[in-house]
This record gives C-alpha cells, sequence and structure tokens, in this order.
C-alpha cells in the first residue's frame, strides 16, 4: 500500500506541520505546490528521527516538489511544462504508474475558458507520456484551481474526469469521431456537507453573484485501470495534523497558521 499526500502550502514556513502530517499519515508520496522553503529545510522536518529517510525527486523549477521514502532510483522525470510534472514511479516491489502532479493558473489570472483550454493541453500531454511508457496507470494529483463540475475536468477533450466507477471503467468513448479516455474523479463525493469532514479544500467569501464559497481545486484523478486499486474509503481531506486543527473557529481553512488549502490523502495498492 502506497499514501501519497498532495498540498498547496501558500508559500507558509509551515515545514514543522509538514514533517508531521508526513509521519502521522505515514505518506510514500509526497507532493507540495506553492512552497518557497529550501529543499534541505524540509527534508531535515521529514527525516528528523525517522529510519527511513524522504529524497525529493529532480524538479526543474519549484513550482511543484515531489518527496519520496522509495529509493531515488524509483522515480524518473518523463515531463514538464509549466505547472505539470510527470513522473515515472517505479516502487521496489510492485506495479509501475505514471504520476502527474499539477499546479494550475489560479481563478485571478485565467478565466474559466482559459483554464478549459489549457486542460485540454494538458490532456493530450498526459495521453503522449502514457503511449511513451506503454501503459496507462495514471494519477494525477494536485491544484487545479477548477472544480469538479467545471468544463477543463469533465470536457471530453480536457480531463474527462467523471463522477462515478462505472462510467470510467468504460474506459474511452466517442465524442465527434475521437477516442477520449476517462479518468475517475472521487472528489465528487466530498463535496458539500453530507460527508464527513470540510465541504471542499479552498474557501473563498467574495462579492460576486455566484460564489461557491467552498470549491475543491485539489483533487486526484484516477484512470479507470487503476480503480481496482483504489478504495474511495481512503480518500480523506485533512482537517487536523496529529492535534493542530487547520480550520478556524469559523470551520474555514487557517490561513494564519496553516495553509489557505486542506490537504488531500489516498492510498493505491501497488504490490
Amino acid at each position: 500500500m502506497a499514501t501519497f499526500l498532495f498540498w498547496n502550502i501558500n508559500r507558509r514556513p509551515i515545514q514543522t506541520l509538514i514533517g508531521r502530517v508526513a509521519e502521522e499519515c505515514d505518506v510514500d508520496i509526497l507532493v507540495l505546490a506553492e512552497c518557497t522553503l529550501g529543499v534541505a529545510q524540509l527534508l531535515q522536518s521529514l527525516n528528523q528521527g525517522r529510519p527511513i529517510k524522504y529524497s525529493v525527486a529532480f524538479s526543474p523549477s519549484t513550482r511543484l516538489l515531489v518527496f519520496t521514502r522509495f529509493p531515488q532510483n524509483s522515480i524518473t522525470p518523463v515531463f514538464d511544462a509549466g505547472g505539470v510534472s510527470i513522473r515515472r514511479i517505479r516502487p521496489p516491489i510492485g506495479i509501475e504508474i505514471l504520476l502527474v502532479a499539477v499546479h494550475l493558473s489560479s481563478k485571478l489570472y485565467q478565466e474559466g475558458r482559459d483554464q478549459a483550454l489549457t486542460a485540454t493541453r494538458i490532456a493530450r500531454q498526459i495521453e503522449q507520456a502514457e503511449t511513451n511508457v506503454g501503459h496507462t496507470r495514471t494519477v494525477v494529483l494536485g491544484d487545479l484551481n477548477m472544480n469538479p463540475f467545471e468544463p477543463g475536468v469533465i470536457g471530453a477533450e480536457a480531463l474527462h474526469a467523471v463522477m462515478d466507477r462505472a462510467t470510467a471503467k468504460k474506459i474511452s468513448r466517442t465524442v465527434e469521431g475521437e477516442k477520449r479516455s476517462f479518468f475517475y474523479n472521487p472528489m465528487w463525493g466530498t463535496l458539500g456537507e453530507r460527508p464527513p469532514g470540510p465541504a471542499g479544500t479552498y474557501y473563498r467569501y467574495g462579492s460576486q453573484q455566484i460564489n461557491y464559497f467552498w470549491n475543491t481545486f485539489d483533487q486526484v484523478l484516477i484512470r479507470p485501470t487503476l480503480l481496482d486499486r483504489f478504495d474511495d474509503d481512503d480518500l480523506e481531506v485533512l482537517t487536523a495534523i496529529e492535534s493542530v486543527s487547520l480550520l478556524n473557529p469559523n470551520g474555514e481553512p487557517n490561513t494564519a497558521m496553516a495553509s489557505d488549502h486542506l490537504p488531500i490523502k489516498f492510498t493505491l495498492r501497488l504490490e
């Protein structure tokens, strides 16, 4: 079983919290976005007193940082551009996967249609990477800066990430003569207050006519070939690290002591 965690830390100096959540959740693959902390500083927090040490995977920029407890030669770069880093992960025991770490542009800088067009380009980059490595055991993880229901996530030409396993297991569908592969998006199950946990991963109070307040920008998307190795119950939006709450008294992300985003955690059976 491999545990993955993603956190957009909003440029906050929270290396101690990062080390604590990695230990508490027994994280194997850690992906950070908006991290301005030094790699050496982070490794010190991650490795202090731990028998199995983390190392940092190669990255041409600090927009996305990937740390792992797997041997360093288990992760190799496949593609990097802007806010997308694709890594080939070969664990010591188990199957190989592709990890697509993403941190896409904010709605402060791109409109929804711009984001959708960007997602279309990324979908083609993922397909090319899958062709290069010869399989579709792919996981997308990160801050999409879009909700699961937006065109850039759900659109066939874009990421094509659907809300239910039965549809995703159809593998693909043909749209205007072109085959478009599915992702399964379990984050639909975290929307709103009915599930246990927060109503999203990011909260924004604005004055616009349409304001969702809670948004689920931080997501994990799973190709159908990995669904038998993924359990929805193992997906969690974290609201506390040990005894430290990541929420303020209003139940919103506590930006004073942590980040404006909440971390997400899930597991995959790779063996």
